[in-house]
């Protein structure tokens, strides 16, 4: 099918639904079902198809395939995700496209696939907006803001203010939980001493803490000195 359109109709797009049940791979479908349970129902297409088919859609009229309405799928999350990431444009259009597709997140498949890698040029601006992720109702949301600050921010200009989020943030949404201690672990890595000293004295509950040292524990950038140390940090 031809993907790098001057134009989407809605008859269009639900030609493409039907072109992505072709893609599909039973075997992939099976393992990605196992590992996202309930929720949006998926066809099974391995990332780097999604990945392929999102950039041949961005060369052509993203702005109105993005407009068409979606069938039943997950995949098709995904790769309108993936066409806004690719989109060259200001910050402002940017912010608005991440805040259309947090909304429709349903997973952490769905959550963690899309990166807006704009935001590098951006970090100071992003920054003073995301409070409306990390602290959001929705928590899957929340899980997308703690993504982004620990691929953009771990860094030593802004990790003071990256712990202090995570620290703000209590909640007991498993996926919440688990990318907060998947960024700590990270942090560890690259901040080693503030993180290692924020894991020694905190408000994260239980359950957060202890995921991130086992991420620590688990990681293959941490010492064998400091997956050691961090043991005394269970909680």
């Amino acid at each position: 099918m031809e993907l790098t359109k001057e134009i989407w109709t809605q008859s269009d797009y639900d030609e493409f639904a039907e072109y992505l049940k072709t893609l599909a791979d039973e075997k992939y479908k099976k393992f990605s079902d196992s590992l996202v349970p309930g929720g949006t129902q998926s066809i099974g297409i391995r990332v780097p198809i999604l990945r392929q088919t999102a950039k041949a859609i961005s060369k052509g009229d993203y702005a109105s395939f993005l407009n068409c309405k979606n069938n039943a799928y997950r995949e098709e999350i995904m790769i309108k995700g993936l066409v806004m990431s690719l989109i060259k444009c200001d910050y402002h259009e940017m912010l608005g496209y991440i805040k259309q597709y947090v909304a429709q997140i349903t997973s952490w498949e769905t959550c963690d696939i899309v990166s807006f890698k704009g935001l590098k040029k951006h970090l100071d601006e992003f920054l003073n907006d995301i409070e409306y992720f990390i602290y959001n109702e929705n928590p899957w949301i929340v899980r997308f803001g703690f993504k982004c600050l620990m691929e953009f921010y771990l860094t030593d200009e802004y990790i003071d203010k990256v712990l202090s989020y995570v620290n703000s943030v209590n909640s007991d949404f498993y996926y919440v939980q688990m990318m907060q201690g998947w960024l700590v672990a990270t942090a560890a890595a690259k901040c080693r001493d503030k993180t290692m000293k924020f894991l020694e004295s905190n408000d994260l509950n239980a359950t957060t803490q202890n995921m991130a040292v086992r991420k620590i524990r688990e990681s293959l950038r941490i010492s064998k000195e400091d997956k050691e140390l961090v043991l005394q940090f269970k909680k």
